[in-house]
């Protein structure tokens, strides 16, 4: 089951800044902004992608699809 990313994590993938966010994505610091701090499946797809293209660390519950602070068995 899909559970959203919020605006805070996407910014804690990307070094914890909005510009590092905005810089892996392509967009500026104000769009990011602007983003809703519950993010869409699609945005959420869209972050990820730009996360696993760069090399980045990307918290295993959203890549094997598990509740929030659980790790793999």
């Amino acid at each position: 089951t899909f559970r959203p990313m919020t605006k805070r994590e996407a910014i804690g993938i990307f070094g914890g800044t909005k510009k590092g966010l905005a810089e892996g994505m392509g967009l500026t610091a104000s769009a990011i902004s602007q983003w809703p701090d519950e993010l869409d499946q699609a945005r959420t797809d869209q972050i990820l992608g730009a996360a696993v293209r760069l090399g980045l660390k990307v918290p295993a519950h959203f890549l094997l699809n598990l509740p929030a602070g659980t790790s793999p068995a």
